[in-house]
C-alpha cells in the first residue's frame, strides 16, 4: 500500500488510464458539443443491418458516457483548492512547470490528489 491515502503507487494502471482521461478531456468536450447539435440526418428508410437500433438512441447513449468523463474530471477538478487548479490542469495537458506562489511538495501533493480523485471516480481504482 502506498504511503497514504491518495497514493496510486500499487495502480500504475489506473494513474495512466486517469491521466489519459485528463488530457483527452478537450477532445471529449468536443465530441460531446458535436453530438449535442446531432439532428439524425437523411434516411431512405431502408435496413442496415440485421439488428434493430435507432441512430438516435445510439448517440444519446455515446453522448450520455462521454458526458460522465467530463463529469468524473469536473468533479475532481472542483475538489482542488482554486489557486492550483490552473496550475496543475497546465502541468497535466501541456507540461507546464508550476507557478511559483507555492512549494513544489505543494503543487505535487494537490496533483497526486487530483489524479487520484480522477481515478477513483472514474472507477479504475
Amino acid at each position: 500500500m502506498g504511503k497514504h491515502k491518495y497514493s496510486l503507487a500499487n495502480h500504475p494502471e489506473a494513474r495512466q488510464r486517469a491521466l489519459w482521461l485528463i488530457r483527452d478531456y478537450p477532445n471529449i468536450k468536443a465530441k460531446v458539443d458535436e453530438l449535442d447539435g446531432f439532428g439524425g440526418g437523411s434516411q431512405d428508410g431502408g435496413p442496415r443491418s440485421t439488428q434493430p437500433h435507432s441512430s438516435t438512441e445510439n448517440a444519446a447513449i455515446k453522448r450520455a458516457e462521454l458526458s460522465r468523463q467530463l463529469d468524473v474530471v469536473d468533479k475532481a477538478l472542483a475538489a482542488i483548492p482554486e489557486e492550483y487548479r490552473a496550475g496543475i490542469w497546465e502541468n497535466i495537458q501541456h507540461r507546464a512547470r508550476f507557478p511559483d506562489y507555492a512549494g513544489l511538495k505543494t503543487w505535487k501533493r494537490w496533483k497526486q490528489r487530483f489524479i487520484w480523485l480522477v481515478a477513483y471516480h472514474a472507477g479504475f481504482i
